[in-house]
């Protein structure tokens, strides 16, 4: 099934953040990163790297892998979106081009 939309791990973040009442900026300072750059991770403006990964293990004690697989089932997904989209303006645009049949009365 192809979901309604991708969800980026930095949501996930974002919850897990929350869940342990950990701030954008005690978080950053921890990762040894400025918050802006963290604050495009949890936007999904930036893409989770193997190395963001093993520090988020380390911090958080989440395997590295688990964002890792996180971040490879939202692009997986980004792509089957898309691929859905434009299967969807083919169509429609196929059949609105159909010429229409008029009828003598």
């Amino acid at each position: 099934m192809i979901p309604f939309r991708a969800v980026h791990p930095g949501e996930v973040l974002w919850e897990e953040m929350k869940e342990r009442r950990i701030s954008k900026n005690a978080l950053a300072e921890q990762l040894g990163m400025p918050r802006a750059m963290l604050s495009d991770l949890l936007k999904g403006k930036r893409d989770f790297t193997p190395d963001f990964a093993v520090k988020l293990q380390e911090l958080l004690g989440i395997d590295a892998e688990s964002w890792m697989n996180l971040q490879a089932g939202y692009w997986r997904n980004v792509k089957r979106i898309a691929e859905r989209e434009a299967h969807q303006a083919a169509t429609t645009a196929k059949t609105t081009a159909e010429p229409i049949i008029e009828y003598a009365v």
